[in-house]
Protein backbone atom coordinates (compact mmCIF):
# COMPACT_ATOMS: atom_id res chain seq x y z
CA UNK A 1 0.00 0.00 0.00
CA UNK A 2 1.72 3.80 -0.95
CA UNK A 3 1.88 6.18 1.95
CA UNK A 4 -0.55 8.39 2.31
CA UNK A 5 -2.63 9.96 5.09
CA UNK A 6 -5.83 10.71 6.39
CA UNK A 7 -6.96 12.95 9.32
CA UNK A 8 -8.78 11.91 12.31
CA UNK A 9 -10.08 13.32 15.30
CA UNK A 10 -10.96 10.34 17.17
CA UNK A 11 -12.04 6.59 16.84
CA UNK A 12 -13.20 4.45 19.46
CA UNK A 13 -16.55 2.43 20.48
CA UNK A 14 -19.21 5.39 19.72
CA UNK A 15 -22.79 4.73 21.04
CA UNK A 16 -24.56 7.78 19.79
CA UNK A 17 -26.34 6.47 16.41
CA UNK A 18 -29.47 4.63 15.83
CA UNK A 19 -30.38 1.58 17.94
CA UNK A 20 -29.35 -1.08 15.24
CA UNK A 21 -25.99 0.64 14.84
CA UNK A 22 -25.42 0.15 17.99
CA UNK A 23 -26.16 -3.25 18.88
CA UNK A 24 -26.18 -4.05 22.70
CA UNK A 25 -25.05 -1.99 25.94
CA UNK A 26 -20.95 -3.10 24.93
CA UNK A 27 -20.91 -3.41 21.50
CA UNK A 28 -20.91 0.03 20.01
CA UNK A 29 -20.03 1.47 16.32
CA UNK A 30 -16.64 1.82 15.69
CA UNK A 31 -16.42 5.51 15.39
CA UNK A 32 -13.53 7.11 13.11
CA UNK A 33 -14.18 10.47 13.25
CA UNK A 34 -12.34 12.37 9.98
CA UNK A 35 -11.09 16.23 10.18
CA UNK A 36 -12.45 18.70 8.12
CA UNK A 37 -15.95 18.74 5.87
CA UNK A 38 -16.81 20.27 2.56
CA UNK A 39 -19.89 21.80 4.13
CA UNK A 40 -19.47 24.68 6.56
CA UNK A 41 -22.69 24.23 8.63
CA UNK A 42 -22.49 27.28 11.02
CA UNK A 43 -24.36 25.31 14.28
CA UNK A 44 -21.75 22.22 13.79
CA UNK A 45 -21.87 20.31 16.75
CA UNK A 46 -18.67 18.69 15.62
CA UNK A 47 -17.08 22.14 14.66
CA UNK A 48 -13.56 21.64 16.29
CA UNK A 49 -12.83 18.86 13.98
CA UNK A 50 -15.15 19.80 11.22
CA UNK A 51 -14.16 23.46 10.98
CA UNK A 52 -11.35 24.05 12.89
CA UNK A 53 -9.23 20.73 11.74
CA UNK A 54 -8.26 19.33 14.99
CA UNK A 55 -7.15 15.79 14.87
CA UNK A 56 -4.02 13.87 13.81
CA UNK A 57 -2.25 12.58 10.71
CA UNK A 58 -2.12 8.45 10.37
CA UNK A 59 -1.04 6.49 7.64
CA UNK A 60 -3.84 4.23 5.92
CA UNK A 61 -1.59 1.35 7.45
CA UNK A 62 -2.94 2.58 10.85
CA UNK A 63 -6.50 3.58 9.70
CA UNK A 64 -6.36 -0.29 8.58
CA UNK A 65 -5.16 -1.42 12.26
CA UNK A 66 -7.87 1.10 13.35
CA UNK A 67 -10.74 -0.44 12.07
CA UNK A 68 -9.35 -4.39 12.76
CA UNK A 69 -8.66 -3.49 16.23
CA UNK A 70 -11.99 -2.05 16.96
CA UNK A 71 -13.50 -4.97 15.46
CA UNK A 72 -11.27 -7.27 18.10
CA UNK A 73 -13.14 -4.89 20.25
CA UNK A 74 -16.73 -5.73 19.08
CA UNK A 75 -17.94 -2.99 17.10
CA UNK A 76 -20.59 -3.80 15.54
CA UNK A 77 -19.38 -2.22 12.43
CA UNK A 78 -16.92 0.96 11.04
CA UNK A 79 -18.63 3.68 11.49
CA UNK A 80 -16.59 6.72 9.35
CA UNK A 81 -18.05 9.98 10.06
CA UNK A 82 -16.68 12.82 7.78
CA UNK A 83 -15.51 11.04 5.21
CA UNK A 84 -16.32 12.79 1.60
CA UNK A 85 -12.87 14.02 1.34
CA UNK A 86 -11.04 11.08 2.45
CA UNK A 87 -13.00 8.71 0.40
CA UNK A 88 -10.08 7.80 -2.18
CA UNK A 89 -7.69 6.89 0.81
CA UNK A 90 -10.52 5.35 2.68
CA UNK A 91 -11.37 3.02 -0.19
CA UNK A 92 -7.84 1.16 -0.18
CA UNK A 93 -7.62 1.21 3.34
CA UNK A 94 -11.28 -0.87 3.40
CA UNK A 95 -10.05 -3.06 0.50
CA UNK A 96 -6.70 -4.14 2.46
CA UNK A 97 -8.36 -4.48 6.41
CA UNK A 98 -10.95 -6.99 4.01
CA UNK A 99 -8.16 -8.90 2.95
CA UNK A 100 -6.43 -8.90 6.86
CA UNK A 101 -9.77 -9.82 8.05
CA UNK A 102 -12.53 -7.10 8.21
CA UNK A 103 -16.03 -8.28 8.18
CA UNK A 104 -18.08 -6.08 9.91
CA UNK A 105 -20.28 -3.51 7.80
CA UNK A 106 -18.96 -0.23 6.86
CA UNK A 107 -21.41 2.48 7.67
CA UNK A 108 -20.38 6.30 5.26
CA UNK A 109 -21.63 8.50 7.80
CA UNK A 110 -22.21 11.89 6.04
CA UNK A 111 -24.09 15.18 5.08
CA UNK A 112 -25.77 13.76 1.70
CA UNK A 113 -23.93 16.91 -0.24
CA UNK A 114 -21.85 14.39 -2.26
CA UNK A 115 -21.60 13.42 -6.22
CA UNK A 116 -23.15 10.59 -7.51
CA UNK A 117 -19.77 9.42 -9.36
CA UNK A 118 -18.09 9.15 -6.06
CA UNK A 119 -20.74 7.48 -4.57
CA UNK A 120 -20.33 4.76 -7.34
CA UNK A 121 -16.75 4.84 -7.07
CA UNK A 122 -17.86 3.60 -3.40
CA UNK A 123 -20.07 0.56 -4.55
CA UNK A 124 -19.18 -2.68 -2.96
CA UNK A 125 -16.74 -0.53 -0.32
CA UNK A 126 -20.22 0.56 1.61
CA UNK A 127 -22.35 -1.65 2.74
CA UNK A 128 -24.63 0.93 4.85
CA UNK A 129 -25.35 4.98 4.31
CA UNK A 130 -26.44 6.83 7.21
CA UNK A 131 -26.80 10.64 5.26
CA UNK A 132 -28.05 13.60 7.04
CA UNK A 133 -30.38 15.22 4.61
CA UNK A 134 -29.87 18.62 5.81
CA UNK A 135 -32.45 21.03 3.88
CA UNK A 136 -35.54 20.90 1.88
CA UNK A 137 -34.77 24.50 0.59
CA UNK A 138 -31.72 25.81 -1.31
CA UNK A 139 -31.50 29.14 0.31
CA UNK A 140 -31.32 27.83 3.55
CA UNK A 141 -28.55 25.64 2.75
CA UNK A 142 -26.57 28.17 1.44
CA UNK A 143 -27.33 30.70 4.42
CA UNK A 144 -26.17 28.08 7.04
CA UNK A 145 -24.21 25.38 5.10
CA UNK A 146 -22.23 28.14 2.57
CA UNK A 147 -23.56 25.42 -0.81
CA UNK A 148 -25.50 25.67 -3.48
CA UNK A 149 -28.35 23.14 -4.88
CA UNK A 150 -28.17 21.56 -1.79
CA UNK A 151 -31.57 19.55 -1.99
CA UNK A 152 -31.03 18.62 -5.37
CA UNK A 153 -27.40 17.27 -5.08
CA UNK A 154 -28.35 15.40 -1.54
CA UNK A 155 -31.60 13.56 -3.32
CA UNK A 156 -29.46 12.42 -5.90
CA UNK A 157 -27.07 10.89 -3.83
CA UNK A 158 -29.72 9.52 -1.37
CA UNK A 159 -31.28 8.06 -4.57
CA UNK A 160 -27.97 6.33 -5.54
CA UNK A 161 -27.63 5.00 -2.18
CA UNK A 162 -30.64 3.47 -1.85
CA UNK A 163 -30.01 1.99 -5.35
CA UNK A 164 -26.52 0.55 -3.92
CA UNK A 165 -27.15 -0.87 -0.51
CA UNK A 166 -31.37 -1.36 -0.73
CA UNK A 167 -33.75 -0.88 2.36
CA UNK A 168 -32.82 -1.46 5.85
CA UNK A 169 -31.38 -4.91 6.72
CA UNK A 170 -30.69 -6.15 9.97
CA UNK A 171 -30.36 -9.71 11.64
CA UNK A 172 -30.87 -10.11 15.55
CA UNK A 173 -30.89 -6.04 15.93
CA UNK A 174 -27.69 -5.09 14.07
CA UNK A 175 -27.88 -3.46 10.59
CA UNK A 176 -26.09 -5.02 8.44
CA UNK A 177 -26.51 -3.36 4.97
CA UNK A 178 -29.27 -0.56 3.84
CA UNK A 179 -29.99 2.94 4.32
CA UNK A 180 -30.88 5.06 7.48
CA UNK A 181 -31.21 9.46 6.56
CA UNK A 182 -31.28 11.88 9.48
CA UNK A 183 -32.99 15.09 9.27
CA UNK A 184 -32.10 17.50 12.09
CA UNK A 185 -35.11 20.11 13.06
CA UNK A 186 -33.96 23.62 12.93
CA UNK A 187 -35.41 26.32 15.01
CA UNK A 188 -37.86 28.72 12.83
CA UNK A 189 -36.93 26.50 10.00
CA UNK A 190 -40.27 24.08 9.91
CA UNK A 191 -41.09 24.67 6.14
CA UNK A 192 -37.31 23.52 5.62
CA UNK A 193 -38.05 20.05 7.46
CA UNK A 194 -41.48 19.85 5.85
CA UNK A 195 -40.05 19.92 2.62
CA UNK A 196 -36.78 17.69 3.04
CA UNK A 197 -40.05 15.21 4.50
CA UNK A 198 -41.59 15.68 0.86
CA UNK A 199 -38.35 15.01 -0.70
CA UNK A 200 -37.76 11.44 1.28
CA UNK A 201 -41.20 10.60 0.43
CA UNK A 202 -41.12 10.67 -2.96
CA UNK A 203 -38.08 8.69 -3.03
CA UNK A 204 -39.56 6.41 -0.65
CA UNK A 205 -41.54 6.35 2.01
CA UNK A 206 -40.72 2.97 3.39
CA UNK A 207 -37.05 4.25 4.27
CA UNK A 208 -35.68 4.60 7.37
CA UNK A 209 -35.71 8.05 8.98
CA UNK A 210 -33.46 9.22 12.05
CA UNK A 211 -35.69 12.42 12.85
CA UNK A 212 -33.40 14.58 15.13
CA UNK A 213 -34.55 17.06 18.16
CA UNK A 214 -30.75 17.94 19.54
CA UNK A 215 -30.04 20.35 17.91
CA UNK A 216 -28.80 22.79 20.07
CA UNK A 217 -27.05 26.43 19.70
CA UNK A 218 -23.44 25.81 18.75
CA UNK A 219 -20.22 27.41 16.86
CA UNK A 220 -21.21 30.19 14.82
CA UNK A 221 -24.91 29.70 15.31
CA UNK A 222 -25.67 33.14 17.76
CA UNK A 223 -25.02 35.31 14.86
CA UNK A 224 -28.28 33.85 13.40
CA UNK A 225 -30.79 35.57 15.50
CA UNK A 226 -33.30 32.90 14.23
CA UNK A 227 -31.54 30.00 14.97
CA UNK A 228 -29.74 30.89 18.74
CA UNK A 229 -31.91 28.66 20.49
CA UNK A 230 -33.11 24.81 21.01
CA UNK A 231 -36.67 23.60 19.17
CA UNK A 232 -39.66 24.02 20.76
CA UNK A 233 -42.19 21.56 21.44
CA UNK A 234 -44.61 22.95 19.02
CA UNK A 235 -41.63 22.42 16.15
CA UNK A 236 -40.95 19.15 17.05
CA UNK A 237 -44.37 18.30 17.08
CA UNK A 238 -45.83 19.82 13.98
CA UNK A 239 -42.98 17.93 11.93
CA UNK A 240 -43.27 15.03 14.02
CA UNK A 241 -47.47 15.23 12.75
CA UNK A 242 -46.00 16.00 8.91
CA UNK A 243 -43.43 13.17 9.16
CA UNK A 244 -46.63 10.67 10.30
CA UNK A 245 -48.93 12.20 7.88
CA UNK A 246 -46.35 11.49 4.68
CA UNK A 247 -46.70 7.82 6.10
CA UNK A 248 -43.52 7.08 7.19
CA UNK A 249 -43.54 4.27 9.48
CA UNK A 250 -39.74 3.19 9.69
CA UNK A 251 -36.90 4.62 12.21
CA UNK A 252 -36.78 6.68 15.33
CA UNK A 253 -37.30 10.11 17.05
CA UNK A 254 -35.00 11.47 19.20
CA UNK A 255 -36.82 12.76 22.88
CA UNK A 256 -36.71 16.90 23.29
CA UNK A 257 -34.35 17.00 25.29
CA UNK A 258 -31.78 15.32 23.80
CA UNK A 259 -29.51 17.89 22.60
CA UNK A 260 -26.84 17.81 25.90
CA UNK A 261 -26.42 14.02 25.39
CA UNK A 262 -25.41 14.62 22.13
CA UNK A 263 -22.95 17.44 22.09
CA UNK A 264 -18.86 16.05 21.97
CA UNK A 265 -15.86 17.57 23.24
CA UNK A 266 -12.87 16.95 21.31
CA UNK A 267 -10.46 18.11 23.63
CA UNK A 268 -11.57 15.14 25.72
CA UNK A 269 -9.92 12.02 24.98
CA UNK A 270 -13.35 10.27 24.87
CA UNK A 271 -15.45 13.39 23.56
CA UNK A 272 -18.74 11.86 24.28
CA UNK A 273 -18.39 11.55 28.02
CA UNK A 274 -19.77 13.86 30.32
Amino acid sequence: MREETVKIAWFGKHFGEEPPLVGKKDQGAGGIFFSGCHLHCVFCQNWQISQEGKGKEYSLEELVNIMLDLQKQGAVNIDLVTPVIWSRQIKKAVLEARERGLIIPIVWNTNAYESVGMLRDMEGIVDIYLPDFKYGIEEIGYRYSGVKNYPEIAEKAIREMLKQAGPLFTKKGIAHKGIIVRHMVLPNNIENSFRALDVLAKIDNSMHIGLMSQYFPLYHADQYTEINRPITFEEWKKVTDYMEDLGFENGWTQELDSSSVYIPDFNKENPFTP
